[in-house]
């Protein structure tokens, strides 16, 4: 179906990327869909992660909807990953036993690394820009409190928050029910509901206008197409347990592991790469008193905050989702992705040309002058 779904969608796109796969060391198969430029290009590597329920699509949208071959027509080498169970990558089913249970942390501490190994290993780049939406971006703050946050060499993050502001009326009349998620199956089946109820997405628009203006898209940002196409495309199931943990964080406004024993959070401290730290003006879902907590406990000397609305110059509000798949999020947020990315890049220039210098003259120390074979070297010792 999602082969169906990736042929159908991307027949009429002039650039299409190649696929490339990254294996986690718990055995679970990765898929990386790589845009790569032209060869007299720049060709900065850089990794595009997708949010929770989601897959590539919300990284490479319809039409001009896309953060990746935006990032390509301007010369940098596009890898959207696809996190365990989404999209093209390996989902659990029945005779490769891998089950819908896994958390948060497997996303920290072994998707992150494979997909990290894999595009390095291709591009022969020492390190990768990080770019990720809602909890593409809450993985990264995780992967930079790591040892594998040295091969990241900037991150931005879009609506992605770590829970300490996090509140909305909507989500706090579950809350006393959060136990009920214990009913629910191993896999939620949200990207089948989804495309089973494309066709009436105009219909839902109009009947959930404000939760959605709140949550995802704010009034001007989408229409009914892009819902429908969002709907068959973007929209991926995920397991039980996931929920389970984003709302045992919302209960208890921090981001800790499975056992209780890691918060996230209180470790912000840690971060000390460039980052660059996106919100919507009218994020109901990350407020940007979230976001700015964020930025504050950060520690990187050369770190962002911007929230982008009106009032900030950009031509609408903006909710959570529609920061990277709104209607003008092409005018508004991806420039701005874009300005970071051309100020680390040209930045890292000299450290990288050193690294190359240094590289090339190890090669030459390690190569011998004169070839000789062991052989004829016995030889003429013999003799």
């Amino acid at each position: 179906m999602q082969r169906l779904i990736d042929a159908w969608f991307s027949r009429d796109r002039d650039a299409q990327p190649r696929i490339y796969w990254a294996r986690t060391r718990d055995g679970w198969r990765l898929a990386l869909h790589r845009y790569e430029p032209e060869a007299m290009a720049h060709r900065t590597p850089v990794l595009l992660c997708h949010g929770m329920s989601s897959n590539r699509w919300d990284m490479d949208g319809p039409g001009s909807i896309s953060l990746a071959r935006y990032l390509l027509g301007h010369g940098y080498d596009v890898w959207v990953a696809e996190l365990r169970g989404a999209g093209r990558s390996m989902r659990p089913n029945w005779w490769n036993g891998k089950r819908y249970n896994w958390s948060f942390e497997d996303y920290v501490y072994h998707d992150a690394p494979a997909l990290l190994r894999t595009v390095l290993r291709e591009t022969k780049h020492t390190r990768v820009h990080w770019v990720g939406h809602s909890m593409g971006g809450m993985i990264a703050y995780a992967v930079l409190m790591t040892p594998m946050g040295e091969k990241i060499a900037s991150a931005v993050t879009l609506g992605s928050p770590t829970m300490s502001q996090v509140g909305h009326p909507l989500l706090d009349v579950g809350l006393p029910y959060r136990g009920l998620l214990r009913l629910l199956p191993d896999r939620v089946p949200l990207g089948t509901i989804a495309r089973i109820t494309a066709p009436l997405a105009p219909l839902l628009a109009k009947v959930l206008a404000r939760q959605i203006h709140e949550l995802g898209w704010h009034e001007g940002n989408a229409d009914g197409r892009l819902f429908r196409t969002l709907m068959l495309t973007a929209v991926d199931n995920i397991p039980a347990s996931l929920l389970r943990e984003f709302a045992r964080w919302y209960e208890l406004r921090a981001m800790t592991d499975r056992y209780g024993m890691f918060d996230f959070t209180e470790h912000l401290e840690r971060i000390k790469t460039p980052i660059l730290i996106i919100g919507g003006s009218r994020d109901g879902l990350t407020p940007p008193k979230d976001l700015r907590v964020v930025y504050e406990r950060i520690r990187s000397k050369n770190k962002m905050f911007l929230i982008i609305g009106r009032e900030t110059g950009a031509s609408n509000d903006y909710a959570h989702a529609d920061l990277i798949l709104g209607l003008n999020a092409p005018n508004d947020v991806y420039p701005v992705i874009l300005r970071w990315l051309e100020k680390r890049r040209q930045a890292d220039a000299p450290r990288t040309h050193r690294v190359q210098q240094r590289e090339r003259s190890q090669d030459k120390a390690l190569a011998p002058t004169k070839v000789v074979p062991l052989v004829a070297r016995r030889r003429g010792h013999s003799s």
